[in-house]
């Protein structure tokens, strides 16, 4: 379908012909319509649909820009997904005349945007940043006739719900509300019914496209340096631009110290840096002037760079659609790119099979031995099991040998040197608490000392020396009484307890 009959108005259909749009895609004829009878939309659909378009067209098209007030309000949960949707406007709107955008985004400086604001019609920002200017008594948003949540699933888990309540407090409710999803979740249903009476469903399937000009390779890096890894990748492949994701954003920072150990410069983006900070990057990243991109997902989509020939995931990405947008930075513009991936277990091979089988790429390994890097040598359990007994065979020799009563035998004294020094506040020895239930009875006895029989005879021993005073039974007379006569110095829950935790057979 063309969009010339979606009953766009002309200043809409000539700005579309001027950037050579003519098709639309399957949400943009369903939402389009939708939006222009002033319908309430909820879009389930990912990046690469054409959603932006599916509510920035509509909204153009009803803008009034005779007034210098606030008509159209779009929140997202980036800076630089939000900076892209108003490059989509300006776009889209280029042959509007007096249309104004104000980006409300973080980073940049809010007397700017309060003066901008006075005369645009249409702001674009994240909640945060919109939230706080509706406190200062910035942003009036009684004119609003329509309100977008692009990637509200994004948002909610950015912890977004409370601004967004708060900025749904101040539309009339009568406004027309867009909802776009990539995913129906409970809390984004709720969100759904909470800010939309009524409305109409729309599912578009993933139609997220590989680019096929990316060789996407990955190394299994499980016990294995990351870092020193990485360095070897650099000094092996040599990549002329290459752009390096991390999930979190204090390794980012630690990547970058990676890279300069060996005399390579980077820049960092991640959401501590102003938007001064992440342009100036980014600008010189694009320029040139530094070769290497640090950053999280912040930078996965929303950016146009050419010529990056490597994308190296140091982390898998947490969501399988940001892995395709990841590697989508290289191999642009009908040019050759590759990726690399660090798996750094048998869960994350898992989703990199996923991610293979459901945008169905092609993933090959890289074996380790290419980066001349060995592996670290797991120590077996049984290995482990038998050093620590060789040790603690030694120890008890020498615990044996200072005890004039001795022990009933090598099994006992090693269990008593490992309550000692579990009690002395030292590492255990492997034996203790080797099994689910308190271990085996020796090393449950050497654990617990109050428990063990050789524990009970010395303390027994101490109280007939004159400690017992200090207690009310007599523990002195306690070895004399038969076993059945001392299950009656406990009740019957203490006692029960009492056998259960012991390695005595009092039955």
């Amino acid at each position: 379908m063309k969009f010339k009959e979606l009953n766009l108005n002309n200043r809409v259909l000539t700005a579309l012909d001027k950037n050579n749009f003519s098709k639309a895609t399957e949400i943009q004829q369903k939402a389009i319509p939708m939006f222009l009878e002033n319908k309430n939309v909820f879009g389930k659909s990912s990046t690469g649909t054409g959603k932006t378009a599916a509510f920035v067209l509509p909204i153009l098209n009803n803008i009034n820009c005779d007034k210098r007030v606030i008509q159209a309000i779009i929140m997202a949960p980036t800076r630089e997904l939000a900076m892209q949707i108003v490059t989509q406007i300006r776009i889209f709107g280029g042959g509007i005349n007096n249309l104004t955008i104000t980006p409300l985004i973080g980073g940049t400086e809010m007397r700017e945007q309060v003066k901008k604001m006075k005369q645009s019609q249409i702001v674009v920002g994240t909640p945060g940043r919109v939230n706080d200017h509706i406190n200062r008594k910035n942003l009036k948003l009684e004119n609003v006739n329509t309100i977008i949540l692009d990637e509200a699933d994004e948002m909610l888990k950015m912890g977004f719900k409370n601004e967004m309540d708060a900025i749904f407090e101040q539309i009339s409710p009568d406004s027309q509300v867009g909802l776009f999803s990539a995913t129906v979740t409970p809390k984004v249903l709720s969100l759904a019914k909470k800010y939309m009476n009524e409305y109409e469903m729309i599912e578009i399937e993933n139609q997220i496209e590989v680019n096929n000009n990316i060789t996407n390779t990955f190394i299994f890096t499980k016990n294995v340096d990351k870092k020193e890894l990485l360095k070897k990748v650099f000094e092996l492949h040599k990549p002329k631009k290459a752009i390096i994701f991390s999930n979190t954003k204090n390794f980012t920072d630690k990547i970058a110290d990676v890279l300069y150990d060996i005399g390579l410069k980077s820049v960092v983006i991640n959401g501590d840096k102003r938007q001064s900070q992440r342009s100036r990057s980014i600008n010189a990243f694009k320029n040139g002037q530094v070769n290497i991109l640090v950053a999280t997902d912040v930078v996965a989509r929303g950016i146009d760079i050419s010529d990056v020939d490597y994308v190296i995931n140091y982390d898998i990405s947490r969501e399988n659609e940001h892995f395709v947008h990841r590697i989508g930075r290289t191999g642009r513009n009908n040019k050759k790119g590759d990726s690399i991936t660090f798996v750094d277990n048998m869960g994350t091979m898992r989703q990199l099979k996923d991610i293979q089988k459901e945008f169905n790429i092609e993933v090959n390994e890289i074996e380790i031995s290419e980066y001349n890097i060995e592996r670290k040598q797991q120590t077996s359990f049984s290995d482990r099991n038998s050093n620590s007994r060789s040790r603690n065979d030694r120890l008890s020799k020498n615990s044996s040998s200072s005890r004039s009563g001795g022990s009933r035998d090598n099994r006992g004294s090693r269990d008593s040197h490992s309550a000692t020094r579990s009690n002395s506040g030292e590492a255990r020895s492997p034996w203790s608490g080797s099994n689910k239930g308190g271990g085996s009875r020796s090393t449950r006895g050497s654990r617990d000392n109050n428990n063990s029989r050789d524990s009970r005879r010395t303390r027994d021993s101490n109280y007939s020396r004159g400690s017992s005073s200090s207690r009310s039974v007599n523990y002195s007379s306690r070895d004399n009484k038969s076993r059945n006569d001392r299950k009656t110095d406990f009740k019957k829950t203490e006692w029960n307890a009492f056998k259960k935790n012991t390695n005595a057979d009092w039955d």
